[in-house]
């Protein structure tokens, strides 16, 4: 009935799957308590007699190993002769109360959303339970009854594997019409730049990539009727297997833009990992593994791995062993794993660098480029930002093979959806300056997140909000534990798929490294600039290197126009020497 994650083997597709196999042996980075506590749930009515049912002819039984028939007791990754009887044992659990809640990176129940501690061996789904269990494939049954009414599945029989014809993006005959100049006419519109040799169309409707209906539904569940313009872009150019190097808001669809043609890669691919995404922080990490569940949903056999720092990482080991695709990842704890020779990514098709100039100013460039030597040569690499400075660029060149650059909105320029503020505030009024937007209705909208520049200051900043205000205010930085910094992040972002918020920042001269940077970015937004700002000479000195380095970089390259400037001034140098 159930696949317990540490004795998980395929089962031969004439196995009684109404039997059980042996009980969850828990690894040791997994043994916590039970959660008391638990949410109401829904209606259970019929589940008791099911998981009854389930627990009867729960017989031992034989299953295939890799040189010959294992037996349940037996641990497959163990020493010789070590029984699962030597370890600590405990009954599958029959109901979802029972169960705790998962931690973040942790499988998560298909129906509850509780840890999913077990494999539900007809489906390959996270469960919890065996309630959730019989919940499950009541729904799975209910859902192929409505879709191939004329064709029931036999009991007992394995799942049909839908897309097992490999995916070929083929441009819809709606866009195959369009002429030259309305293509052009509609990225113009849009706000869609595009460099590269031969860049495929946009699309319009997601339907016309031709997707699996699933896949199809689960857009729509996710909120995604139409395109947004990065995805009608960047979508037709991923499935088609071009490296990529994009650019747009935050919030702007970046994150569906590239996990579908990695989803689409997954489903050809079943047996080991075909995508693997790299972001800079676990909270980016988490929120990227949480959509591609969503979009994955009722696609059988596409499973996700999390593998980040602040978990323990032998549950995320283990994780890796249960027939994963998609592998969504820190650098650092990727790494690790890679060391400890606990993945391979010799079958993966397509990477995915998220947040590539976040990465960059993190100092995480050599990590990635590490763990970009473990891939196959012929690697599809995509590159997704929200900005392009000079860094990401030359990372670009030296990663992507012949790649389409896609920039969706102004390029470097803040988030639309986002106001700016500018405020000169001297370092001693700060404090106070910002008690009175906090104080005050038409700039005060919560939650609100301030930034500092170190971790006293936040602890120290966050005490002093709640006791002058009387605001519920906490702080959050890198010494926090993960599940504090989860709790934090509960109050969301700005900016996200069209939200609207605030920005204000707080500058004067000690920050004046970053005056013709600021300026040049938020001034298009039509914000106005304090004036200490536009007259400071320090603005007006960056300005002006800028514009001699543009001009260096524009001297430098070779023209039919300079070509033999260039000549003679070698022979000149030639001739000193």
């Amino acid at each position: 009935m159930f696949v317990p994650r540490s004795l998980k083997i395929k089962r031969n597709a004439n196995d009684d799957s109404g039997n059980c196999v042996a009980k969850k042996v828990k690894a040791e980075a997994e043994d916590r308590g039970l959660d008391a506590g638990g949410d109401g749930l829904a209606d259970a009515s019929g589940t008791k007699e099911a998981a009854a049912a389930a627990h009867q002819g729960a017989q031992p039984h034989l299953l295939p190993g890799p040189t010959g028939p294992v037996s349940e007791g037996t641990l497959p990754d163990s020493e010789p002769g070590t029984q699962a009887g030597d370890l600590p044992e405990e009954p599958v659990k029959s109901f979802s109360k029972t169960q705790r809640q998962a931690e973040p990176g942790e499988p998560i129940c298909v129906v509850c959303g509780r840890y999913g501690e077990y494999v539900c061996d007809e489906t390959d789904e996270d469960v919890c339970s065996l309630e959730c269990k019989a919940k499950h494939l009541l729904q799975v049954r209910g859902a192929e009854a409505v879709s191939e009414p004329s064709c029931p599945q036999k009991a007992g029989s394995e799942p049909a594997a839908p897309g097992l014809a490999p995916y070929v993006y083929t441009e819809h005959a709606f866009v195959a019409h369009l002429r030259e100049d309305q293509i052009e006419n509609l990225r113009r519109q849009l706000g869609i730049t595009v460099r590269g040799r031969g860049v495929p169309r946009p699309i319009v409707d997601f339907e016309h990539c031709g997707f699996p209906e699933a896949l199809n539904r689960n857009l729509k569940a996710s909120g995604y009727e139409v395109p947004t313009p990065i995805q009608m872009q960047m979508i037709p150019v991923g499935l088609l297997g071009r490296d990529v190097l994009a650019s747009a808001d935050t919030g702007s669809g970046k994150t569906a833009a590239f996990l579908l043609p990695v989803i689409v890669r997954a489903l050809s691919q079943s047996k080991s990992p075909s995508g693997l995404v790299l972001t800079p922080t676990r909270e980016l990490a988490i929120q990227i593994e949480r959509q591609a569940k969503e979009l994955m949903s009722g696609l059988p056999c596409l499973r996700t791995a999390l593998l980040v720092g602040g978990l323990p990482a032998p549950p995320q080991r283990h994780r890796l062993r249960q027939r994963i695709q998609v592998i969504i990842a820190t650098p650092g704890r990727l790494l690790d794993i890679i060391k400890q020779r606990s993945v391979e990514l010799g079958s993966i098709k397509i990477v995915v660098v998220d947040e590539a100039d976040t990465m960059l100013k993190m100092g995480f460039q050599q990590q990635v480029l590490d763990v970009l030597e473990q891939l196959p040569h012929d690697c599809q690499t995509v590159l997704a930002s929200a900005t392009i400075p000079a860094s990401v660029e030359q990372l670009a060149c030296q990663l992507l093979r012949d790649p389409v650059a896609i920039t969706a909105g102004e390029r470097n320029l803040p988030c639309p959806s986002v106001r700016q503020i500018v405020l000169w505030v001297e370092e001693p009024a700060k404090k106070k300056k910002l008690f009175e937007i906090l104080n005050d209705k038409k700039l005060f909208k919560p939650p609100v997140l301030v930034f500092v520049d170190c971790k006293l200051g936040a602890d120290l900043l966050s005490e002093a909000v709640q006791k002058i205000t009387g605001l519920k205010s906490t702080s959050v930085h890198s010494d926090k534990t993960q599940m504090e910094r989860k709790d934090v992040l509960k109050i969301g972002r700005v900016g996200r798929l069209g939200q609207h918020g605030t920005a204000i920042t707080f500058i004067n001269n000690n920050s004046k490294r970053l005056f013709w940077d600021i300026a040049k970015r938020v001034k298009p937004t039509g914000s106005l600039l304090p004036p200490q700002l536009l007259n400071s000479p320090y603005l007006h000195d960056q300005k002006r290197k800028e514009q001699q380095k543009d001009r260096q970089t524009q001297d430098d390259l070779v023209t039919g126009a300079n070509l033999m400037d260039i000549i003679r001034k070698h022979d000149r140098s030639n001739a000193q020497k």
